[in-house]
């Protein structure tokens, strides 16, 4: 990859830019890079860089201009090299008529069920049971988990503010099964000799359990995440409270759901029906 990197520094050079803004497009794509180091070319989708791209404008916060200086050097860089223009802002938000990808509950049910690991099928579970981003998971520490009251802290950032999710009762069990083998301290996910556990490998175990399952999508971790968003909107459950759950600064970020989820109204109740008239 690092000759197609040059390639692009020197269509770079060649044209308008100056050294700073090269510099900077230069490291952004790199970092890109490494971060998908250990993903096929060809697994890395739209989806997969949009996604990435909102990620880092969260982890970011206000730092907005810096991840649209990314989108755009990423942007660039698959028109130049692989002549192929992204559907997608460079701030990584889907444009009109490409919604994220979602997988259905079955296609989850399939996917943590093909996995034998008890630690993968405790990470993978606790992202989809509420939503979380992988870097929140991995980031999380075994005193985060509140069994007692059902509920997993998300610790505060300098850039975010921290917010209590559910524990979902079904994943209980698979992290207590993972706990009781594991013994985990400090980090509830870690790696081996005490690191943190590695988002590339989480992200290769998640195409092996795809692979598996028999899932031929072009789906990413991330897209649990997306996944239960919508099944939360299907379930008749209020926009504004899985804002929270996903810990989205602006509901129209979390409004893209709504165009996806599939509900049923017949299964609702009016609040007439609970009148004495």
């Amino acid at each position: 990859m690092t000759h197609l990197i040059e390639r692009f520094t020197e269509y770079l050079k060649k044209g308008k830019y100056n050294s700073m803004t090269i510099a900077a497009y230069r490291n952004a794509v790199f970092v890109f890079y490494n971060h998908f180091r250990d993903v096929p070319q060809n697994k890395i989708t739209e989806e997969v860089i949009s996604d990435y791209l909102i990620e880092l404008g969260e982890k970011k916060g206000d730092s907005a201009d810096a991840v649209k200086q990314a989108g755009k050097a990423i942007k660039l860089f698959y028109e130049i090299v692989f002549n192929k223009k992204l559907n997608i802002k460079a701030t990584g938000e889907i444009k009109e008529n490409n919604l994220p990808l979602i997988l259905s509950e079955s296609e989850i049910e399939k996917i943590l069920n093909s996995l034998d690991n008890v630690k993968h099928k405790a990470l993978l579970g606790i992202i989809y049971s509420a939503g979380l981003r992988l870097s929140e998971v991995l980031d999380m520490k075994t005193a985060d988990v509140d069994f007692e009251n059902n509920l997993i802290r998300i610790a505060a950032t300098s850039k975010e503010k921290g917010r209590n999710v559910m524990l979902a009762k079904r994943v209980v069990p698979m992290l207590k099964n993972y706990i009781a083998k594991h013994n985990p301290t400090g980090l509830l996910f870690g790696g081996e000799n005490g690191k943190p556990y590695s988002a590339r490998s989480v992200q290769l175990v998640f195409q092996q359990a795809l692979k598996k399952a028999k899932i031929e999508k072009d789906a990413s971790v991330h897209t649990l995440r997306h996944s239960f968003a919508v099944h939360f909107l299907e379930r008749g459950l209020d926009i504004h409270h899985l804002q929270e759950m996903l810990g989205h600064r602006y509901l129209q970020t979390t409004a893209i759901y709504s165009q996806i989820a599939q509900i049923d109204f017949v299964n609702f109740r009016s609040p007439f029906d609970d009148l004495n008239v």
